[in-house]
């Protein structure tokens, strides 16, 4: 009960308490009105100094509280200013990092398109040069003819040769830059079907019999025996094997070409691993390339060196248009030279077939 009613006391402001010192000092001077008046003058003065005294400190004390609990306040308001701080900073880094990454990816398209209006402009640029040549080819011819600067009937016969051959190259020439726009905008498709590859072969082997004779060429077939089906465009496929057979011959001028057909186990173009793939590999002993040259090969018009491209007439297209297809049909074509003069080898990785359905890949 004292120390309650204690705390109460003190709970009150500080010159509540002095008022009820005094007025407890007169009572008690009241009380022992017999003291002298300097005794109950000194006490009083006594209790009026203790009770102020004991105003200020419990004044002085609340203050203290006060300033604490105010201080608290503001630490708690500055810690939940500095998180607050924290994830703003956070949010503007995260938003910095989009904004570069925009940037970059904004910068790196600017030089893609940068590269292929430049390829467009080359392209252009090497198509009107290659067209021209066979064009120029057959105009000549014609106008020694119509102006009969011939001097016999050989001669005549050689420059009708020549426009002849001029103009097939032109065909060709024509025929697969078409091809060419039309793989490069998607409006190209290939009809996958298990078809036999030695057959393949053979068909586009056929057609290029009359060119192995006429240099003379050694033709060797390996593991022939073995069927191997495929899944492919079976005219797509032909395309491919003629331009890469054509490509042999044209820059052989002595040697052989050599053909052999296998089951591989190989990484796919997907990525995976320890796939049996039917793999031909045709190899000649021309010219050769020289290897750090052999990537630009895959690029419209683009030739290892025009000094000896140039009197095979290359155009430079048909690696390309090849690569383009046997990608669409799953496969894969690689070129490998050990250098100059020492020959060419151009494996082509294929897809063995699964079943005999027929499905399309591409847009028509």
């Amino acid at each position: 009960m004292g120390k309650k009613l204690t705390r109460q006391m003190l709970s009150l402001p500080g010159p509540v308490l002095m008022a009820a010192g005094f007025v407890v000092a007169i009572a008690i001077v009241c009380w022992n009105g017999h003291l002298s008046g300097s005794k109950w003058a000194a006490i009083l003065i006594a209790i009026l100094a203790i009770a102020w005294g004991l105003g200020m400190a419990i004044a002085a004390g609340r203050e203290r509280r006060q300033w604490r609990r105010e201080k608290q306040a503001l630490e708690t308001s500055l810690a939940e200013f500095r998180d607050r701080l924290e994830l703003e900073k956070q949010e503007l880094e995260h938003n910095l990092k989009d904004h570069i990454d925009k940037y970059q990816t904004l910068r790196q398209e600017n030089q893609t398109l940068h590269q292929i209006n430049a390829r467009k402009d080359e392209f252009l640029r090497q198509t009107s040069h290659e067209l021209r040549t066979p064009m120029n080819g057959i105009i000549c011819s014609l106008q020694l003819l119509l102006d009969e600067l011939c001097d016999d009937r050989e001669e005549e016969l050689e420059l009708l040769q020549q426009a002849h051959q001029s103009s097939i190259h032109l065909l060709g020439l024509i025929n697969q830059v078409l091809d060419l726009a039309k793989i490069e905008s998607g409006k190209v498709s290939v009809e996958l079907k298990s078809i036999d590859l030695h057959a393949s072969l053979t068909a586009a082997l056929y057609l290029q019999f009359a060119n192995f004779r006429q240099k003379n060429l050694e033709l060797h077939r390996k593991d022939f025996v073995r069927g191997i089906k495929v899944q492919a465009d079976p005219i797509k496929l032909k395309q491919i094997f003629i331009n890469l057979i054509g490509n042999a011959i044209k820059f052989t001028d002595r040697g052989s070409i050599t053909i052999v057909t296998e089951i591989r186990q190989m990484v796919t173009p997907r990525g995976e691993a320890n796939t049996p793939m039917a793999v031909v590999t045709i190899k000649d002993t021309g010219i050769g390339i020289d290897p750090n040259h052999k990537d630009k090969l895959f690029e419209a018009f683009q030739v290892e060196d025009e000094s000896n491209i140039n009197p095979y007439g290359s155009t430079g297209l048909g690696l390309v248009i090849s690569k383009h297809l046997i990608e669409m049909m799953g496969g894969s074509i690689h070129l490998m030279s050990p250098g100059r003069n020492q020959g060419t080898t151009v494996e082509l990785v294929l897809p063995l077939a699964e079943t005999d359905e027929f499905h399309e890949v591409g847009d028509n």
